[in-house]
């Protein structure tokens, strides 16, 4: 039931190897989740991705495990922003399209499971868990421009390809507007949404949809009031729900590496602060799915 937006399958199983894989997968499905998206951050790592994820299914001594879990995964392909990839961006965007292009046309089980384009974005902030280790004194004024450039040449891919857009953006709201504004590609989610309820309003009013992860858990009781009403402020055809696994493991697991099995705890925090059944805020997400990913009115 509990649909998962944005998983790193990749990061999550590097060091621990395909049997953890299957493992996840199998503990993913045993909640029938309609849809679970994993996530890259290449232009051309999809098709690693891909065959990693078959791998790791393969594994799966349950048949019916095994189905579902066909079943449930999709993808996207985008470009993080990292020096190389900022530099280079004319050619790291040329590749992601003729990679997408190119998996969709491949035949592959799995290439009608390519549903969107990222995450890409503006990313600032220099302590993320995400960045632990990257050097960040070369963000000056002009690479910050160039980053604005290589999130822009993604949503106007997306724009030529019809498909929605997996934006990432921290700490770099006015960045991330900038470009929202110019490129008027507004098909997509703001993923991970680290900003207070007056940005909120410009990413609404604009058409964006909002994903919540496991930072939400983090209000603790001095922000919990202002937390409810950011999270009960989303209108329901707009909210969905992610880990961002091994990201950002929600109360009472932070500060431990998250899987996708731990969804359960953000679903019960927002359906808690809406005031709606957990089974209900499920049913909302699958339905916000369908239409956003899948093309589903």
């Amino acid at each position: 039931m509990n649909s998962d937006i944005l998983f790193n399958f990749t990061q999550m199983i590097n060091n621990s190897g395909t049997d953890f894989g299957a493992q996840i997968l199998e503990e993913m499905t045993a909640s029938k989740p309609f849809f679970a998206l994993n996530s890259g951050i290449k232009a051309d790592d999809i098709w690693a991705r891909v065959d990693t994820i078959k791998e790791c299914i393969e594994l799966i001594d349950d048949d019916d495990a095994k189905r579902l879990a066909r079943q449930m995964i999709y993808f996207s392909a985008g470009i993080m922003p990292d020096l190389d990839s900022v530099e280079n961006r004319y050619e790291y965007i040329e590749n992601l399209e003729d990679t997408i292009t190119s998996f969709k046309d491949s035949g592959d089980d799995f290439a009608d499971k390519l549903v969107a384009i990222g995450p890409c974005g503006i990313d600032h902030d220099w302590e993320s868990v995400e960045y632990e280790g990257r050097e960040h004194d070369y963000f000056d004024h002009d690479t910050i421009s160039d980053e604005k450039d290589l999130f822009a040449l993604q949503l106007t891919l997306g724009k030529k390809l019809n498909m929605p857009v997996i934006v990432h953006s921290r700490k770099g709201f006015q960045e991330t507007a900038d470009v929202l504004k110019a490129v008027k590609w507004n098909k997509g989610v703001i993923h991970g949404y680290s900003y207070s309820k007056s940005e909120l309003d410009f990413f609404l009013d604009l058409g964006w949809y909002i994903s919540f992860n496991g930072e939400v858990t983090y209000a603790g009781k001095k922000g919990a009031a202002d937390m409810a009403d950011l999270i009960s402020y989303v209108p329901k055809d707009r909210i969905l729900i992610e880990t961002d696994s091994p990201y950002y493991a929600p109360v009472p697991l932070k500060n431990t590496e998250n899987k996708p099995g731990n969804i359960s705890y953000i679903y019960d925090y927002v359906s808690a602060k809406r005031d709606i059944a957990g089974s209900k805020l499920a049913s909302i997400v699958e339905e916000n799915c369908r239409k956003l990913f899948l093309g589903h009115n």
